[in-house]
């Protein structure tokens, strides 16, 4: 991230803070951090509707945190990249993103800011009636696909030894299926409806296995620490941005087209299969949390089990 040249004026102000602090006048954290500039890094599509909602209509202003902006990335992949190279002070992105990361970075989340039973969706061949019927399955590797491709076999009972895995990237998955590489795919939004258009249909969605998809919000350590206050009336902010998206879905896809220039219908079309909300961690996010790690370890995704009660910042969001 670069950094321009300060004005006279902040200029000044760095220079009394300095004196001060050579006074020993100064709290160990500045209070010119209060007002420091503030950088949320997401991923650049509809699951992030409240953060555009919040940036769009000022919402962070209102709620006392004026210097923030939200930086749309390819996913919440890079977003959470961008965070752990401290080139944004709070990313967000999903369960499996995040503890992937955890080994590299000390990651605390702080609330969840998206939940869905439907946002992932198991899209199978015309002629593949039920899912016991799936031979090859295509999955993103080390992701939620995979993960809840293992719930639908786990549940279903099915014969995980008379199934084949056919690792892709989400948009090949569609392609796959129309060709017949593949009987069936579990992954989220829009590559379900790309499917269906391709052909394919719909058998189940992740709330069938069990699973809710979240995503969280979440600070290094070192800047929460030095940051608590902010982060709260950001979160309250993303709150009410989180109600707007719920209750005016029309006037949250005009801020999402605004910032990203996502068409109103995409972000409407994926809006019914989400529900933006701002909360604490529940004992249920805990054990996936928990199972997720577990099954990242298992894929050697990740070098040592994760003890996700040390790291998730219950009771942080009181809402």
């Amino acid at each position: 991230m670069t950094h321009s040249t300060p004005s006279p004026h902040r200029r000044k102000l760095l220079l009394g803070a300095a004196s001060m602090l050579a006074a020993g006048a100064l709290p160990a954290v500045p209070v010119l951090a209060q007002g420091a500039p503030v950088t949320i890094g997401v991923g650049a599509d509809p699951v992030f509707t409240a953060f555009f909602v919040a940036a769009n209509e000022k919402l962070f202003a209102k709620y006392g945190a004026p210097n923030v902006s939200v930086q749309s990335y390819t996913d919440g992949g890079e977003a959470l990249n961008a965070l752990v190279a401290n080139q944004v002070n709070l990313g967000c992105a999903g369960e499996p993103t995040h503890i992937v990361r955890l080994a590299r970075a000390e990651l605390r989340p702080l609330a969840v800011t998206y939940q869905s039973r439907t946002y992932l969706k198991l899209v199978a061949r015309k002629d593949i009636a039920t899912a016991d019927k799936i031979r090859k399955f295509g999955i993103v590797a080390g992701s939620v696909s995979e993960y809840v491709t293992g719930l639908t076999i786990r549940q279903l009972k099915l014969d995980a030894s008379k199934i084949e895995m056919v690792r892709s990237g989400p948009p090949e998955l569609p392609a796959l299926l129309a060709r017949g590489d593949i009987d069936a795919y579990f992954v989220w939004e829009p590559w379900p409806t790309l499917g269906v258009q391709q052909g394919g249909h719909i058998l189940m969605t992740c709330g069938d296995v069990g699973y809710t998809s979240t995503l969280w919000l979440s600070a290094t350590a070192p800047w929460l620490a030095a940051n608590k206050e902010v982060a709260g009336k950001i979160l309250k902010a993303l709150a009410e941005a989180a109600e707007i998206t719920r209750k005016d879905p029309p006037r949250a896809a005009q801020s999402v087209q605004a910032i990203t220039r996502i068409p109103i219908p995409q972000t409407l079309n994926s809006l019914k299969d989400m529900e933006p909300v701002v909360r604490d961690f529940s004992d249920t996010d805990l054990a996936t949390a928990n199972a997720i790690g577990e099954f990242l370890l298992s894929r050697q995704a990740i070098k040592a089990p994760v003890d996700m009660g040390k790291v998730l910042q219950r009771g942080f969001y009181k809402g």
